[in-house]
């Protein structure tokens, strides 16, 4: 069983008035100049979001996961935060190493209308962890004071204990800085002057993948040396160590008979490439949990299933900038329709379920035919379709869980289908009533919502059937 643990790690958040504040951008600058200070600096990304974590990843070498205390639950968060960051807590509070969590849309902004769950601010709550706010300085002075205080005290402990000003000319900084701490118990961090000569790229689904951004390394280097002069990093190290020690508990169900789970070790084929690249890296580290042995593979380039699959994994991205591609490895699809048509137990999310239909249309309209394991195709609604937060119930018992098993999900997708499946019921949070959608067996999972494995016994569960697979397998070889 799992026990109450303690970690020692300075920390910050990054957080902004709204979306559309470069949090992303400046996060990462904030880490490639820590790194140069020699600090051990690890990104977090409250929320669902897929891409900006990549981005973390893409300056520090070290996986950034997210934290999001409605698909994980209150927690588990903790616990995430706490796993990462786990160190003795006598460790002298020596700022050799430091986590910034990057937010998530405006800093109070929640699941769904008028409330703060899931928002940044309940993240910084739930972890202890003190907040740098990004404000918005261009076309205004003074009155980003009026608007700085009206986040100091829409909650009566907003988190917030510093503000970095964004778009500010360095003329009217220092003076601002000063009006600041004079009238507020915050500490200024520094100032990011106007640009426009470099931003990040996006598309239907938010950011581009750093990987498609040539030299995009040498940008956030001269980049972190441009605005390296506004920055004060002494400072923020400084708030980072105010960060409380953090107590967490590592989520039992993937400890209770770990031993015998990890005896079998069912490989998991995790398909991994240009055109399915969105993952939960926890949700990648409850399959290794659970027993399972990951084997990433490419459906654009590889002509097979890695040796042994026991299960397959086909996870979100952009299939559909792919589409022709995908179709031209037909023998790749093939194995695939072929497999699971044997019983190979496989969850497909999003595009992961777009590439096991009939047919997928890329960007252009263009009707390219998939592996065909599900009936109907996939083109471009036009709009984000169905986009948030969602409870998802199971109508039946399946790969997943028993009929009235209820997950927390998330979706967020451009293609559409008209032959959706009826599997599941899928409600907005406080809503009460929804739609049906979705395909499952005793070994398939596939539709649009994203699943989130802590919380859950999913990982478990298929895992489990993965092991099932394995001795079918073993045993005829």
């Amino acid at each position: 069983m799992s026990g109450m643990r303690t970690a020692c790690l300075p920390r910050v958040m990054i957080a902004a008035e709204k979306s559309g504040q470069g949090k992303t951008l400046l996060t990462c600058v904030l880490l490639s100049l820590l790194m140069d200070m020699g600090v051990e600096a690890q990104g977090f990304k409250c929320g669902p979001d897929y891409i900006d974590p990549m981005y973390h990843c893409y300056v520090t070498g070290r996986p950034s996961c997210n934290l999001d205390s409605f698909l994980a639950g209150e927690r588990n968060l903790t616990g995430i935060l706490g796993r990462h960051g786990e160190a003795p807590a006598d460790c002298g509070r020596v700022c050799t190493r430091v986590a910034l969590l990057e937010g998530v849309m405006g800093y109070y902004d929640g699941i769904s209308g008028l409330t703060v769950r899931a928002s940044s601010y309940e993240t910084a709550r739930l972890t202890d962890t003190p907040v740098i706010l990004v404000v918005d300085a261009a076309g205004r002075s003074l009155s980003v004071l009026a608007a700085l205080k009206g986040f100091l005290t829409y909650q009566e402990d907003s988190r917030i204990r510093g503000v970095i000003f964004n778009r500010l000319s360095p003329m009217l900084y220092p003076g601002l800085k000063d009006e600041t701490e004079r009238l507020f118990d915050v500490r200024v961090i520094g100032y990011v002057p106007k640009m426009k000569e470099f931003s990040l790229e996006s598309r239907h689904l938010g950011l581009v993948t750093p990987e498609e951004l040539p030299g995009l390394r040498e940008e956030i280097v001269k980049l972190a040396d441009r605005l390296r002069p506004g920055l004060d990093l002494e400072a923020l190290l400084s708030l980072a160590r105010e960060a409380g020690l953090l107590s967490w508990e590592e989520p039992s169900a993937y400890l209770e008979h770990a031993e015998e789970r990890n005896r079998q070790q069912p490989v998991i084929a995790v398909a991994r490439d240009e055109a399915f690249c969105f993952y939960y890296e926890d949700n990648l580290r409850a399959l290794t949990q659970a027993g399972a042995h990951l084997v990433f593979f490419s459906p654009l380039w590889d002509s097979a299933l890695p040796a042994g699959t026991d299960g397959l994994y086909l996870g979100g991205g952009y299939p559909e900038l792919h589409a022709e591609k995908l179709y031209e490895n037909q023998e790749m699809r093939e194995k695939i329709r072929l497999a699971l048509q044997k019983g190979l137990p496989c969850i497909a999310e999003c595009g992961g379920y777009l590439y096991l239909k009939e047919w997928l249309a890329d960007t252009k309209g263009r009707q390219w035919p998939m592996a065909g394991v599900l009936p109907g195709g996939s083109a471009d609604s036009g709009r984000l379709s169905h986009f948030g937060y969602g409870l998802m119930t199971l109508e039946s018992a399946g790969l997943l869980g028993d009929r009235g098993d209820c997950f927390p999900v998330h979706e967020f997708h451009h293609w559409e289908t008209g032959t959706e499946g009826r599997a599941f019921s899928i409600n907005k949070p406080g809503r009460a009533s929804g739609r049906k959608c979705g395909y499952m067996t005793d070994t398939l999972y596939a539709g649009f919502p994203h699943l989130y494995f802590y919380g859950s016994d999913i990982a478990q569960r298929f895992v489990e059937k993965a092991a099932g697979q394995h001795t079918k397998r073993t045993k005829t070889e």
